[in-house]
């Protein structure tokens, strides 16, 4: 899903320390720098909000 970042996504982001990307996931495999199961993460790899205009929510993340 891809959701436009703004000022709101920013700061709840910050104030409930908000996790959406590869390297936060439980199927992350930091070896590889890859997904484990096998999802294309070029998009959800090193997410910045501080400059980034929209993000892409992965369907499949899991909190580790």
């Amino acid at each position: 899903m891809i959701t436009r970042v703004d000022e709101r996504l920013r700061r709840e982001a910050r104030d409930f320390s908000l996790r959406f990307s590869c390297e936060s996931c439980a199927a992350f495999d930091a070896e590889r720098g890859c997904c484990a199961h096998g999802y294309p993460n070029g998009e959800h790899l090193g997410v910045q909000l501080a400059t980034a205009q929209t993000v892409v929510f992965c369907k499949e993340f899991e909190l580790a």
